[in-house]
């Protein structure tokens, strides 16, 4: 089986283009990892964004909050302090007083009868 140059030609043609092809779809595969890589890093950067966003949201949700316990707090002590000046003896008396209270002059006590049928 003899090749004579024409078909030895064509050959190398076909080798040439089968090495051609071979070499395209090598840089198709590395083109696909250079997309891919840029995606994922891509995806790595968008997710760090929203970490921060995320992390800053809820430092000033914490800083809101720790006003909010202060005034409170202040509230709370205002209306402590209120409360312990209205339940002061002389303020009842001065209030019980102009409502129509007063003391009695001489103090009655009630006793409950004593049942009738009673067990020993």
């Amino acid at each position: 089986m003899k090749i004579d140059a024409q078909e030895a030609q064509k050959c190398g043609f076909y080798r040439k283009f089968e090495v051609l092809i071979i070499r395209i779809k090598i840089q198709k595969m590395k083109n696909i990892k250079k997309y891919m890589l840029i995606f994922f890093l891509g995806a790595m950067a968008v997710s760090s964004i929203l970490m921060t966003v995320a992390t800053a949201t809820s430092g000033a949700e914490v800083a809101n909050l720790q006003k909010e316990q202060a005034r409170l707090a202040d509230q709370k002590r205002y209306l402590e302090s209120t409360l312990v000046k209205t339940l002061s003896m002389d303020q009842l008396d001065e209030k019980s007083g102009s409502l129509g209270y007063v003391k009695p002059a001489n103090l009655v006590y009630v006793a409950l009868p004593e049942s009738v049928a009673k067990l020993p």
